[in-house]
């Protein structure tokens, strides 16, 4: 890379260079360059400044207006700074002092400059504040001068702000006329900055313009205050028009208004429906006019001489045996306070009747504990009545236990016994452990119940479980003709406690039970799972001998009896029970288990009754799921 230097932009070197190269003692010639210098530059900032203020006087556009506005004063940042190494003099009164080598006339076009940008400078900062833009508009119309606008306060005082329009007029503000005047921007109430000129005298404000009083309109013009102004026309224009509102206070309502009201609105209502319903009745049965004629001759009933409830106080029944002395009923003569007064000392309780829910009641179900949780509980009862016995046998209420001896402890427990005389020490313990053993018996024996007891106590659970509700079932057999089958039916119905019907039909045979749920849940397993229907039973011959002849061996066929025809062998090999039906009963029908036969359709409907009637049809036409 090559180094250029860039060559200076003036052809005359700079005179601070030459202050510096020049040597002491030219000082004379050094103050003419100077001097010169200033001159050449201040006449550039004056061509500068008039070329501004030129420029400052074409028309601006209003802020806030759609149009560009551009700024036509440069900054004063922008402005060079001004030299001070030689004071320069300020002309006053058309004399200057001017120092030597200055022109009069510039010194002149100078001051002129600078009288301009401060013009233009304070123009440009009205215009770009609204407040004063508007201020100087009313001022400058008010004084009828359509020159240029009169800065309001200098730039270079204070913070270099203008200040706003509201503390810069000194005009009385005027009381407001109307509502809607009041709403409107109001003068400050503190000191403006012109109040703090002491000295100079305020203004007097020029006498208002006077305002022509338009012609009152007639009120009959607005139709809102027309009917005012007809009933009291001596009210004017001005009084017709809204007034202020009257401020109301608060109205407490008290408690239960509005619920007395909907109920007096609503009993209003129940008659005015009570008597329509009436009245439609009676003009559907034709006794509008019996009624009308029933309330003309109905008459109340005359009160009795003695109510009911006076007359066993009464002796002669009628109130005249009570008589009043200055207004005081003597009661000597009636039945109150004599022995035979039915009024007595003693209290007479009713008799408690139970009400009829409580015979509904479910009574609450244990808590199912699991076995662990069983054997924890018995294991816990069991310490405390330990616990309990050793502290009785601690205080010497009761005697403490004697020592039990076994064989297998015997060496242990019985150390210098046993060795003097094993053989008695044995027998001695075998006696201990047999009369253990028999009052261990005994005890089990006392707490076993006798068979009344078991049997009441197996009719309590029955009952039990018959208040939980009472469950029925329908069976249909194919063939119910074996003797150990209806034996097997009839007598687990009885055991379990099971009321109901066993029909025998050519068809087939029906059998109903009901009761609990739990033994028609147990009758069910015995139908459908215990009971082999395929197999006949024995035949009971004592007289046959015992042989191993196959002949002799039971076999699935019996013989067609209980009247429906002719003794003859029936098979049982496709023999099948099936239950048709369960649910819910309200009440038992049957008082007992029973068996009959009927031979037609007719008759089985008649015994079973119109309840249990349809039972009957559908165990006729039911369906296994295998022949469909």
């Amino acid at each position: 890379m090559t180094s250029i230097k860039r060559p200076h932009e003036d052809a005359v070197d700079s005179p601070s260079k030459k202050a510096r190269n020049d040597t002491p003692g030219s000082t004379a010639e050094a103050s003419i360059n100077a001097a010169e210098l200033i001159a050449r530059k201040r006449a550039e900032v004056a061509a500068k400044l008039a070329n501004f203020s030129a420029l400052a006087h074409k028309p601006t556009p209003i802020p806030g207006s759609r149009g560009p506005s551009l700024s036509l004063a440069p900054p004063t940042a922008a402005l060079p700074p001004r030299p001070s190494p030689v004071p320069t003099p300020t002309p006053s009164n058309g004399a200057s002092k001017l120092p030597p080598g200055i022109d009069p006339d510039l010194a002149k076009k100078i001051a002129e400059a600078k009288r301009r940008a401060d013009a233009s400078r304070a123009n440009i900062e009205i215009n770009s504040n609204p407040y004063l833009a508007a201020a100087v508009a009313a001022t400058s119309k008010k004084s009828g001068s359509g020159g240029p606008p009169t800065p309001v306060a200098p730039p270079s005082s204070g913070l270099k702000m203008a200040a706003h329009p509201l503390l810069l007029d000194n005009a009385p503000a005027a009381a407001p006329t109307s509502k809607k005047d009041r709403y409107k921007p109001m003068q400050p109430k503190f000191a403006s900055i012109k109040a703090n000129a002491r000295n100079a005298s305020a203004p007097t404000p020029p006498p208002p313009p006077p305002v022509a009083v338009k012609a009152e309109a007639p009120p009959s013009s607005n139709p809102y205050t027309a009917a005012a102004a007809a009933s009291s026309p001596a009210l004017g224009a001005n009084d017709i028009g809204p007034k202020d509102r009257a401020t109301r206070s608060f109205r407490f309502i008290q408690k239960g208004k509005y619920m007395q009201l909907g109920q007096q609105m609503r009993q209003e209502a129940q008659l005015e429906d009570l008597k329509k319903r009436i009245a439609d009745n009676s003009r559907k049965a034709g006794l509008d006019s019996e009624f009308e004629n029933l309330e003309k001759t109905i008459r109340r009933e005359a009160p009795p001489e003695v109510e009911w409830w006076d007359e066993t106080l009464l002796p002669n029944k009628t109130y005249d045996d009570i008589t009043f002395t200055d207004d005081i009923p003597d009661l000597s003569k009636t039945l109150i306070r004599t022995k035979d007064s039915p009024i007595t000392e003693y209290v007479q309780h009713p008799i408690p009747i139970p009400a009829p829910y409580e015979g509904n009641k479910v009574e609450l179900k244990p808590l199912k504990l699991t076995k662990r949780e069983m054997k924890k509980m018995r294991k816990q009862r069991r310490m405390a009545e330990m616990q309990d016995k050793q502290d009785r046998q601690k205080m010497g209420l009761i005697p403490p236990d004697a020592p039990k001896v076994r064989l297998a402890n015997l060496m242990r427990v019985l150390t210098s016994d046993a060795v003097q005389d094993p053989t008695k020490v044995e027998a001695k313990v075998r006696r201990e452990v047999a009369m253990r053993k028999k009052g261990h018996e005994i005890m089990n024996a006392e707490r076993k119940l006798t068979d009344e007891q078991r049997r009441e106590k197996v009719e309590v659970k029955k009952v039990e479980e018959e208040k939980k509700g009472i469950q029925a079932a329908v069976f249909r057999v194919k063939t119910l003709s074996d003797p150990s089958h209806r034996f097997k039916v009839r007598k687990n119905a009885e055991q379990l406690g099971l009321t109901g019907v066993c029909i025998f039909n050519p068809s087939f045979s029906l059998v109903l039970v009901e009761g609990s749920a739990k033994s028609v849940k147990q009758y069910s397993r015995l139908m459908l799972v215990r009971i082999v229907w395929t197999d006949a039973a024995r035949e009971r011959d004592v007289s046959l001998p015992a042989t191993d002849d196959p002949s002799t061996e039971p076999s699935t066929k019996v013989k067609k009896e209980d009247g429906f025809g002719s003794a003859e062998q029936i098979s049982l090999e496709n023999n099948t029970c099936d239950k048709v039906w369960e649910g819910p009963l309200r009440n038992r029908v049957f008082k007992n288990f029973k068996a009959k036969s009927c031979p037609t359709d007719s008759s089985a409907r008649e015994l079973l009754g119109e309840k249990m009637a349809s039972y009957w049809d559908v165990a006729k036409a039911f369906v296994r799921e295998e022949d469909l």
